[in-house]
């Protein structure tokens, strides 16, 4: 009766345990992830093998074992290859807010970043779970304390944003759009990406999938404008 009790309380621990791993609320900033500049959301780590971050009309998934590093910051644009708009306000808290910036690689083994912002006593909890599953550290780069403040005020302006806006539109509108796979919702999406090349899925019901490779330039904003309803029609725009 004993070991029958205790199987009992294993198992109903074994089931409350995930349900207890908080999602601390996120939102994306920058980067080359395929996730909407803006998106609301909230980060998951109760998978025991990828990053998760869910976001109204899509979920961008991560294994852990891709992670190359992850930074907490108070500014943006800390180090040029992750620097993001100057003019970052926090928007989760203005005390509490702090960027999380992940270095990971992608499907075709480039170097690649994603960029949130989170709050501190949020993300706190899921931090140790999230350096478990990664086997790797949270480092904490320029965070702001009060004792080096008058310090980073002679700092320099940090450099500009290597990112480059990138609007994708198709007729019809409303078609989903992915990047290597990983939905960034649906037309017209407005992003910034990191220069490089990018496989771009146009889906919408009853149409064929439009797909094409597109490059990214450094400093040459791109427009790409795809018919759904013609095999091949597709418009790129460098403006």
């Amino acid at each position: 009766m004993k070991y029958t009790a205790l199987l009992v309380s294993l198992m109903l621990f074994s089931t409350v345990l995930p349900a207890s791993v908080p999602n601390p609320h996120a939102i994306y900033v920058s980067g080359s992830a395929a996730i909407p500049n803006g998106a609301d959301g909230s980060i998951n780590v109760g998978d025991v093998k990828e990053f998760r971050f869910d976001y109204q009309g899509g979920a961008f998934k991560l294994p852990y074992d891709r992670i190359i590093s992850m930074e907490i910051t108070d500014k943006a644009g800390v180090k040029a290859h992750l620097s993001v708009l100057v003019s970052w306000v926090p928007k989760v808290g203005k005390k509490s807010g702090q960027l999380l910036s992940i270095r990971f690689k992608g499907e075709n083994g480039a170097g690649e970043a994603a960029i949130f912002e989170v709050s501190r006593p949020e993300f706190q909890p899921v931090e140790p779970i999230l350096e478990a599953r990664t086997g790797k550290q949270v480092q904490y780069v320029d965070v702001d304390q009060p004792d080096n403040a008058a310090a980073k005020a002679d700092q320099p302006a940090p450099p500009a944003s290597p990112l480059v806006p990138v609007t994708i539109n198709s007729a019809p509108a409303g078609a989903m759009v992915s990047f290597w796979g990983q939905a960034a919702g649906r037309t017209p999406v407005a992003t910034k990406l990191m220069p490089g090349t990018y496989t771009v899925e146009i889906n919408a019901d009853g149409l064929p999938t439009w797909k094409r490779n597109i490059v990214v330039e450094p400093g040459k904003p791109l427009t790409v404008s795809a018919d759904l309803n013609q095999r091949g029609g597709a418009t790129v725009a460098v403006r």
